[in-house]
């Protein structure tokens, strides 16, 4: 029987915390994984607690956002770590999205739409044209053509995301 699999954010910078997190979500009627952002990652001993795991699924939450060589790179960088799932801003554009994917490995790739902490104002003022909701869609396809493994949208955008990806 395939369990089903869920996330469970561990977001802090405390590695006592993460650690009680962990140990206090364990059971064996669902698979559970672990999403670790950047704050825990940037943080002093984050990387190391995250290289020292061993049988979870980690979610590694960076939201990579930048040119095609610079994402092939980070990738490169994080092969020492038992990582499951990464992410990246799908506004990194279709050669960034490919070269990321073509590095990773067994490593499957999210691609992260527009932040929810947007409103149309905002996308206005950082110089889109499009409406959330549109730009979203439009995530998802470039997401679909660059082959990424899943994405990460907000629950209102789920509908829409599912007609496309």
């Amino acid at each position: 029987m395939n369990k089903k699999k869920i996330f469970i954010a561990v977001d802090t910078n405390k590695i006592s915390r993460a650690k009680r997190i962990i140990r206090d979500t364990q059971t064996n009627k669902i698979k559970i994984g672990y999403k670790f952002g950047l704050e825990f990652f940037y943080s002093k001993e984050g990387r190391k607690f995250i290289s020292r795991l061993k049988n979870q699924t980690i979610f590694l939450d960076l939201k990579l956002n930048d040119i095609p060589n610079t994402v092939r790179s980070a990738m490169k960088s994080l092969k020492d770590l038992k990582i499951s799932y990464l992410t990246v801003h799908l506004t990194s554009g279709l050669s960034a999205l490919k070269a990321l994917k073509q590095n990773s490995k067994n490593i499957k790739i999210a691609g992260v739409t527009t932040l929810t902490s947007l409103n149309n104002k905002d996308l206005k003022e950082i110089g889109f044209d499009k409406e959330v909701n549109k730009l979203v869609i439009h995530q998802a396809k470039l997401a679909r053509k660059a082959k990424l493994d899943a994405i990460v949208c907000s629950g209102h955008e789920i509908r829409s995301v599912k007609r496309v990806f």
